[in-house]
């Protein structure tokens, strides 16, 4: 199964692919996020494109998760199977093992699609 993890940013949308439950999600791309509609146009795309076969968004708390319910829900009416799993300090950790492994502060800035693969990761951790 092909799996992508997303983490829904108020400015930019994070990607992350994983070949399978076992392979480690890498990131693959940052979406600028102009509006509802083309995010999800965008995603629709790159998941058909990668032949992708479960959508992950991560879902934060508040207001922010209200938004993610609503993206979620806007990509199952494109037909695409979406889960939401837990993103809590899913930033936070992307921007220490980045800066952990020496990434650049103009590079760590675009920190989403490691926030993305750490969801990603997370969720295939805890798939029974």
């Amino acid at each position: 199964m092909k799996y992508l993890g997303v983490d829904w940013g108020f400015i930019k949308i994070g990607l992350a692919v994983s070949e399978g439950e076992i392979s480690s999600p890498w990131g693959v791309a940052i979406v600028q996020k102009n509006s509802l509609g083309k995010a999800v146009a965008k995603i629709v795309s790159i998941v058909k494109k990668e032949r992708i076969d479960q959508v992950v968004i991560g879902k934060p708390e508040g207001k922010m998760g209200e938004a993610v319910e609503k993206a979620a829900e806007a990509l199952r009416k494109q037909g695409l199977s979406v889960v939401l799993a837990d993103e809590t300090l899913s930033t936070r950790d992307a921007k220490t093992v980045m800066l952990e492994v020496g990434m650049g502060r103009k590079v760590r800035k675009d920190d989403n699609a490691m926030a993305a693969a750490i969801i990603l990761q997370r969720y295939l951790d805890e798939k029974p």
